[in-house]
This record gives structure tokens, sequence and C-alpha cells, in this order.
């Protein structure tokens, strides 16, 4: 039968569409125990503050420089780092970085204050558009007889079967064929099946509703794509609320 008999009908629609919805030796060498290693564990969080020591005047200057000594370890962060000064009930420096101070005797308080932070992380997933087939790539397709519409055209019954097809790829591949019945005396016989250029295997399927079968397709209407997803970690610093931490003490400024 021939096909351009039936280009009219080919142009309703028999194309595509997407509905995205070892081996070991005979003799084995003694193996030596391996000693256990133990994991070095985490320095803790903590912050020092330490005396500042005896300071000595510059000779030009006849003042020394006095700054606050402050150390941390772990998972912590100094924020700030300060020291007040005062001699007998007088302030001479209030919540400074350093101070410049003549020969005598001070008292000095250290103020630091400090977060400290932990790890936290966090999987998500995320996903990636891969491209199928362009059209241009046959796709391995498992399709089955959705619906079927007795049509008549030119003397000739023809089911139009609208097909769904499914495969390594996002969604369902949705395209048409056609099934033509030959009338003679009112008796039925099985005749050709019409497909678009989608379907250059052009299974012959016949008119069975809820039929399945597996044919290779050209997606020429649209494009093919797959979706995957992979989980993706993220590790972030959750701080805490800044704390603080003194010490008071007695320094001498000596010339």
């Amino acid at each position: 039968m021939s096909r351009r008999f039936f280009a009219p009908l080919l142009a309703l629609g028999l194309s595509a569409g997407l509905v995205f919805a070892g081996t070991l030796p005979s003799i084995a060498a003694p193996v030596e125990p391996v000693a256990a290693v133990q994991a070095a564990k985490p320095a803790p969080n903590k912050v020092t503050i330490s005396k500042i020591k005896t300071a000595k005047v510059n000779k030009k200057t006849k003042k020394a420089t006095v700054k606050p000594v402050v150390k941390s370890t772990g998972q912590v962060k100094v924020t700030s780092s300060k020291i007040t000064v005062k001699q007998g009930k007088k302030t001479l420096a209030k919540n400074v970085s350093s101070a410049q101070l003549k020969a005598g005797k001070y008292t000095v308080t250290t103020t630091a204050k400090y977060k400290t932070w932990a790890n936290k992380t966090t999987t998500k997933d995320v996903k990636k558009r891969t491209l199928v087939s362009n059209g241009s790539k046959r796709v391995k397709m498992n399709c089955k007889v959705a619906g079927i519409e007795p049509q008549y055209f030119e003397g000739f019954l023809i089911d139009l079967l609208f097909l769904e097809c499914t495969g390594a790829f996002d969604g369902v591949y949705k395209a048409r064929a056609g099934h033509v019945w030959d009338i003679d005396d009112n008796w039925p016989i099985a005749g050709d099946m019409i497909w678009g250029e989608s379907f250059p295997e052009e299974p012959n399927i016949g008119s069975v509703l809820g039929l399945r079968f597996t044919t290779n397709v050209y997606p020429l209407e649209r494009d093919l794509y797959k979706t995957t997803v992979t989980k993706q970690k993220t590790t972030t610093k959750v701080w805490s609320k800044e704390q603080a931490k003194t010490l008071n003490q007695s320094l001498i400024v000596s010339k």
C-alpha cells in the first residue's frame, strides 16, 4: 500500500511530543603486627590570658608600651583583646589595645572577648539535566497503545493509535501511528501500519488497546533529557555567642 496515499493523514499529526510530568603466594611471609595509631585528639577550646611581665621604660621616651597577652587553642576566635590601666584610683587608659606607661606601679585588667565555632555539615540534592537526544540519535523506548480512535479516510477505515513511551529519559514521549483496515465486502482484513519518521523500524503492532512493544525512536519534535540527582555536602562554621574573660594583675614599670 502506498504511503503517499496517506500523506494528508500523516500531516494531521503522526509526529511525536513530550510530556514532562588474586592469587596468593604458596608460602606467605610472616606479617609483623602493626601497632594501632591513635588519632590525635583535637585541641580543647581554650582562651588563656597571661600576666604582662614587668616592663622597662624606653630611654628616649621614658615610657614603656604594654599590651594584653592572650592566646587561644581549639576552635576559638579571639575577637578583642583590651586592657584597662589604673594607678591608684585614677584610670589612665580604658579598654585600649596598648598603653604607654611611665615608671611606676599599676593595676591592669585584661579583657579578652572570643567566640567558639563548630563545623556543621549539611547535605542537599543537586539536580543535573543531561541531553539524551535532540532528534539525531535513536532512543530505545517501551511503548504501549494507550488509545484508539477509528477514522474513515478516503474510503479506508483507519485506527489512529495513541502511543505512550518511556525510557531512560524524563517524562513520557507521546506519539501517534495509524493502522489501516482494507474493506472488502464489509469484511475487515488486517492491513498496513502507518508510521511517522520518528519510528524508523516501523513495527507491525496492529490495532490492540493496551498492546506493549519496544522499539527505537528518533525524538524529532522535542529534545529528550534525563535528570539525575546527586548528594552534595557543604560544611560551614556555626559560631557561638561572644564570650568574655578577664584577668587582674599588678604591673611594675621600671626605669
